[in-house]
């Protein structure tokens, strides 16, 4: 008897505590709604365009021959697809600046929020320090400036990023479209000043040559351009921003998606098509060797804008995923707060820092760009595994039967050769875990002092 009053007692208690927990998330203020469809395709563009569009298709071609880099171009077309509708599908029903840890919450619970924000906060650090390392290369081309500069301006870069974000998103914002139409007007320069060079690498897809090709190293190339494709993930931490989410949020993937493979298609066929002629397009900055020389310096500038502005993409996603766990109390509630402009303000600091410790490590050891990248590649894999499960739980008909398989395929083929580095995300995957059960265990533990059994 006593022990069962003694449960009822802890039951009473806990569900107090869970009501005033939720309690304390609705005082949390909310975003505003600020973001239009074309301010959204922008922004999507922004955050899956910059360093890839430019960067990687030099890339590319130190890992493979022009014939390999096609091949893997379309692979990872075709495998982000299928991914690409999964988050538009749960961003529609789900708009909320949590993005795939809220999936992960409503399709596991709150142990799979957490850990699926572990992964993030382990992975955002990660990608705009690589992109700053981009942007610097071909800065160094813009102004003429020695290798020594490189660091000093991927600090630029970051900071600036910061700046902007701190100002709102309205600010960041109109840096993105212009970013947009100075990515659409560069390639179309470019495609016409080298136009011979766009129908070579052209035939590179409709009349492809299989000598000497193997599935492994068409995989490895793949596993690098992923890169170029990420982005429309961390579209999911805007959301709760967006204008009338349930009509906005599908178009706006699917106008971005077009947009970006029509840009990556021109671009990819036409340093392909030059590789055979030109070794310098090998590199990071390769593309500014295809322009003329007298324009290289005006390109590099250009290209320095467009990655900036996907840095400014990237902070935004990243403070808004850190405002979200702390709304969640799964981080400090200071983060949770918002400025006059409705802006996560030490949110976007605490980005800031993170970016700041990773880039110095990554110049304290030498670590080379593509090993970065990859390394972000297979985390950010590994959350859309998880994804990909929450929307074959949720969904019901063909999106559950047909798409999630295929998916499930994508990521398969994208994850096929892994190495050690998949250790990175699996430990961060078991951190968030075990951070939510001693959360759980807390409220527990505290009762269970508290509540004493009544006397008979």
């Amino acid at each position: 008897m006593n022990m069962t009053v003694l449960v009822t007692a802890i039951d009473l208690d806990l569900h107090r505590v869970t009501a005033q927990e939720t309690a304390k998330e609705k005082e949390v203020p909310e975003l505003r709604r600020q973001i239009s469809l074309f301010g959204g395709t922008a922004l999507a563009v922004g955050m899956v365009v910059g360093s890839g569009v430019f960067g990687l298709p030099g890339l590319a071609l130190q890992l493979g021959s022009p014939q390999i880099a096609a091949f893997g171009w379309l692979a990872c077309a075709i495998a982000c697809l299928p991914l690409l509708w999964v988050f538009a599908i749960l961003g529609t029903r789900y708009a909320s600046a949590a993005g795939v840890s809220r999936y992960a919450e409503a399709a596991l619970g709150r142990r799979a929020e957490s850990a699926v924000t572990a992964v993030l906060c382990g992975t955002f650090p990660l990608t705009v320090p690589a992109q700053s390392m981009i942007g610097a290369s071909y800065a160094l081309v813009a102004f003429g400036l020695d290798k020594s500069a490189h660091v000093p301006i991927c600090i630029s870069i970051l900071l600036v990023a910061i700046t902007f974000n701190l100002f709102g998103i309205r600010k960041a914002a109109l840096v993105n479209k212009l970013s947009l139409a100075l990515i659409i007007a560069a390639v179309l320069v470019l495609c016409v000043t080298r136009y011979a060079d766009l129908r070579t690498g052209m035939l590179l897809w409709t009349r492809p040559d299989w000598t000497g090709v193997k599935p492994s190293q068409v995989w490895r190339v793949s596993a690098l351009l992923f890169w170029a494709f990420i982005g429309w993930e961390n579209v999911s931490f805007g959301l709760e921003e967006f204008q009338q989410p349930q009509r906005t949020i599908k178009l706006v993937y699917l106008a971005s998606f077009l947009v970006v493979v029509v840009l990556y298609s021109l671009l990819a066929g036409t340093v392909n098509g030059a590789s055979s002629n030109q070794s310098s397009v090998n590199a990071a900055e390769g593309i500014a060797h295809l322009v003329p020389l007298r324009w290289q310096s005006a390109f590099a500038l250009v290209t320095v804008v467009i990655i900036q502005a996907t840095a400014n993409a990237w902070v935004f996603a990243a403070s808004r995923l850190f405002y979200a766990a702390s709304r969640n109390r799964l981080l400090p509630g200071v983060f949770a707060r918002l400025d006059g402009q409705g802006t996560p303000r030490n949110a976007v600091l605490l980005v800031a820092a993170s970016f700041a410790a990773v880039l110095a490590g990554v110049t304290a050891l030498h670590i080379q760009i593509p090993d970065l990248l990859i390394v972000a590649n297979q985390n950010f894999l590994v959350l859309y595994l998880i994804c990909i499960f929450a929307c074959w739980k949720i969904e019901r008909g063909a999106q559950r039967w047909l798409l999630t398989p295929l998916a499930f395929l994508s990521c398969g083929f994208l994850m096929a050769d892994s190495n050690y580095k998949i250790l990175y995300p699996i430990a961060l995957l078991a951190l968030g875990i075990l951070s939510q059960l001693v959360r759980e265990k807390r409220p527990l533990a505290g009762l269970a002092e508290t509540a004493s059994p009544p006397r008979l």
